[in-house]
């Protein structure tokens, strides 16, 4: 992915938001921490020592707040902000609404520890995992739906079934790719023909930016089957698609309520 961070205005005060998951609490109990892309600004915050401080703030602060709501058994979405700090620091977290409760707070550790550990003093960095999101910048990026460096991860292992899971799979990841930005907290996950999918856009980004990264998303996951799984990731969406289940049965959307309207 490209290095370099984009940038937003800066946010005129603080900010601190958490949102509990739009769906209900499912439980599966795994925290699906499988790192999947890691990103560090090439550039350093300065003063280093103030902006270590306030982004460590913002990190606490997420936290603080996926707990409480992992608390309830949800999942959860949350933003901080430090933007009167000497350095400013921006944050956000996410985690897939089928990474609920506790298991949404250990994903977000996961997170946080492998962009402390890559990225020291950088003016922005970003992790995705299987399970959750978290990114960091020194100006305000809520809004952001796609960046250059968007890109497929494909499982490499095909299935061999005469061409019916590959048409399945790109049939329910552009149903998805439809229905998510008119959903309930912008995300979905089905089942159908042996294909299991969910897509997530980041709750900030609104329903236009949700359309267009999961355009993207859908043009990078399209070369991924037959392969078996495959994910498309972006600043700001996630898409997968699995021949196995990923998610609980009740976390399931009937997604032909969205395609109507």
């Amino acid at each position: 992915m490209h290095r370099r961070m984009a940038r937003f205005l800066i946010m005129p005060a603080l900010a601190l938001v958490v949102v509990a998951s739009a769906w209900a609490p499912v439980t599966f109990a795994d925290p699906q921490a499988t790192l999947l892309n890691l990103g560090c600004s090439q550039y350093n915050a300065t003063p280093a020592p103030a902006f270590l401080a306030a982004l460590n703030s913002t990190f606490t602060a997420l936290r603080a707040n996926l707990s409480a709501s992992a608390a309830g058994g949800g999942g959860g979405f949350a933003t901080a902000a430090e933007p009167r700090a000497a350095a400013p620091a921006f944050a956000m977290a996410q985690c897939r609404p089928y990474v609920a409760g506790p298991d949404c707070v250990t994903c977000f550790d996961a997170a946080a520890a492998r962009l402390r550990a890559a990225c020291g003093a950088a003016n922005g960095g970003r992790a995705i995992l299987d399970g959750c999101v978290l990114r960091y910048e020194s100006a305000a990026f809520f809004d952001q739906s796609t960046l250059p460096g968007n890109t497929q991860l494909c499982n490499g292992s095909a299935v061999d079934d005469g061409g019916g899971f590959t048409a399945a799979a790109r049939a329910l990841v552009a149903d998805l790719a439809a229905a998510v930005p008119r959903a309930l907290g912008l995300a979905a996950a089905a089942a159908r023909g042996g294909v299991y999918a969910a897509a997530q856009c980041v709750e900030t980004v609104g329903e236009g930016g949700c359309a267009q990264c999961l355009n993207v998303a859908v043009g990078n996951i399209d070369g991924c089957p037959p392969n078996s799984d495959g994910r498309a990731i972006d600043a700001g969406c996630f898409m997968r698609y699995s021949d196995r289940p990923f998610f609980p049965a009740n976390a399931t959307v009937d997604l032909s309520v969205y395609l109507r309207s």
